[in-house]
């Protein structure tokens, strides 16, 4: 064989042909990953999925509400650039077979830059979010093979077009899909206001019936050994308040200073305060805190309970108006400040700085924090802010300028002035169900292997989705277990429904209950075991013994 006919070499580790191929694979892989995650948030955003990880609160959920979240100006997703851009280069890059023309080398080169920016960001501002993380790493991988290739020295034409045409197409899908999004949630919330605004009004017309309660909010609350005390604080007010005790348009707000949306309603609800005189705003603690916190397990907001004890203590030493300026001040740094910027804002206000602090510090901060905290439970809070007019959740807050819109349709009405000790919010099972109603409907799958109590041939049968350790689901398990126990022809089957993510992929809010997953399986197990009836002795052993469960004690 003469030496123009030799065959040629194969690819190995020796041979320079295999660099390509193995960058091109890199890269495609890389993009593959950037792609996937990007899609992946942009359907979040969309709210056509869930994404673990992504609940309210967490980095992700964070992020997803910065401004880093959209593009300046034409407030268009970030995540929806990141799926085009990513799938033109994937196109361009394929069709290249790993190499770039020198202009789209540059473009790669700038999307690096972007990500090394968003990177930073989320460090410094300690939100995390993992599915950021992902493109970001897939946006890497695809830069350092781009790289370690030489560019394509050929017409630029071609792939450019290609990449540019991808670009538009996923862009223009993109676009429809959030115009649909925007008007579908825009019609909610419209719809969360209109019905707001009409349980307000009705309540005030009941409220016009019946006759005039008169406040007295340092009088004692009369119980009988037959009534348990309401964990709601009547009247329903906050320690602190601005606007007349008495008042047509009575506003309770529960937030969070380091709340985002808390501070952008906190701004609404001032501007209109401000042009009112018929309106009152007290002010209530719900710090996503695990430092005074007991109902979450993740710390959301690290500093938001020494925010919180920051204003109170303020109120303490200053009453009122010592509260409120203060206030203003944590909104206003979004709840976030260091022991120097503290102190100089102290310094600045006129406090005698180590008095201060040391009541900041002390039990009766925090014992107040705790109070408000356990209200906001009592009430079903599941995401801040949540706010009250005459004693009704108005539950439209995020619709278009809703707070001014909603007061004004509600003093169109006419409410009479009266105090807080007219306002009777419910409590957190009637607004659950009443959540619940406000639900599209929705089909239940058929439970695989469920465990019946009662008559097997009975009519009718109950079904209850509950967790083991939440107090609500216990009381309700003990009125039907009793009622298929006083009735023949009904049957009980309880359904896992547990508020801990670790096994409850669905779960839309924080895990309350962290050894939800654990009691669940406890239950599981002893039926797996033992049959029905170890699974139905276990079952009501957990819902008996909520506090002292472990796995131990099981």
């Amino acid at each position: 064989m003469t030496e123009s006919h030799k065959a040629p070499p194969a690819a190995g580790p020796n041979n320079p042909t295999s660099k390509p191929i193995l960058a091109c694979t890199i890269g495609a892989v890389g993009l593959l990953t950037a792609m996937a995650a990007s899609l992946a948030m942009g359907l979040k955003h969309l709210s056509a999925i869930e994404l673990p990880g992504c609940g309210p609160g967490s980095g992700c959920d964070e992020v997803a509400k910065s401004v880093w979240a959209t593009i300046p100006l034409i407030n268009w997703p970030v995540a929806h650039l990141g799926l085009a851009y990513f799938t033109a280069a994937a196109v361009a890059w394929l069709a290249g077979a790993g190499r770039l023309p020198a202009l789209l080398r540059n473009i790669v080169r700038l999307g690096m830059l972007g990500s090394v920016t968003f990177t930073i960001v989320m460090l410094v501002e300690q939100h995390v979010c993992k599915w950021c993380l992902a493109t970001h790493i897939g946006n890497l991988l695809f830069w350092l093979s781009v790289e370690s290739t030489r560019r394509l020295k050929v017409d630029l034409a071609k792939p450019a077009v290609i990449a540019a045409a991808v670009f538009v197409l996923i862009t223009g899908g993109a676009a429809v899909e959030e115009y649909r999004h925007q008007a579908a949630r825009q019609e909610s919330d419209e719809r969360s206001l209109d019905e707001s605004v009409e349980a307000i009004i009705s309540a005030t017309t009941q409220e016009t019936a019946a006759p005039a309660i008169i406040d007295e909010p340092n009088a004692p609350t009369t119980t009988t050994a037959a009534t348990t005390p309401s964990p709601i604080s009547n009247p329903f007010t906050g320690r602190w308040r601005l606007g007349p005790e008495k008042a047509a348009i009575r506003m309770v707000v529960l937030s969070d200073y380091q709340c985002k949306d808390c501070k952008r309603i906190e701004a609404d609800i001032m501007r209109v305060f401000e042009s009112r005189n018929d309106m009152s705003v007290s002010a209530k603690h719900f710090p996503m805190s695990t430092d005074c916190n007991k109902h979450f397990s993740r710390n959301m907001h690290p500093n938001a309970c020494w925010a919180a004890r920051a204003a109170e203590a303020a109120g303490i030493l200053r009453g009122n108006d010592g509260f409120w300026e203060m206030h203003k001040w944590l909104f206003e740094h979004g709840g976030g400040f260091t022991r120097a910027e503290l102190r100089a804002a102290l310094t600045g206000f006129g406090y005698d700085v180590p008095q201060f602090e040391s009541l900041m510090q002390g039990q009766e901060t925090l014992a107040r924090i705790e109070s408000d905290i356990e209200e906001g439970n009592a009430l079903g809070l599941h995401y801040t802010p949540m706010v009250f007019i005459n004693g009704v959740e108005f539950k439209g807050v995020f619709a278009p300028n809703a707070i001014q819109r909603g007061v004004e349709r509600i003093a169109a009405a006419n409410p009479p002035v009266a105090g807080p000790g007219n306002d009777h919010p419910v409590l957190a099972l009637e607004k659950y169900v009443a959540d619940w109603r406000d639900q599209p409907a929705r089909n239940i799958p058929p439970e695989t292997e469920p465990w019946f109590m009662g008559d097997a041939d009975a009519s009718v049968t109950v079904e209850l989705w509950g967790d083991f350790q939440e107090p609500y689901t216990a009381q309700a398990d003990a009125i039907v277990r009793q009622f298929v126990a006083d009735h023949g022809n009904v049957q009980y089957a309880f359904r896992h429904f547990p508020f801990d993510r670790d096994c409850n992929t669905a779960l839309k809010v924080e895990t309350r209950h962290p050894l939800a997953c654990e009691a669940a399986r406890a239950a599981e197990a002893a039926g797996r075991l033992g049959g029905s009836a170890a699974y139905w002795k276990m079952h009501v052993w957990l819902m008996e013994h909520q506090d002292s469960f472990s796995l131990a004690a099981a």
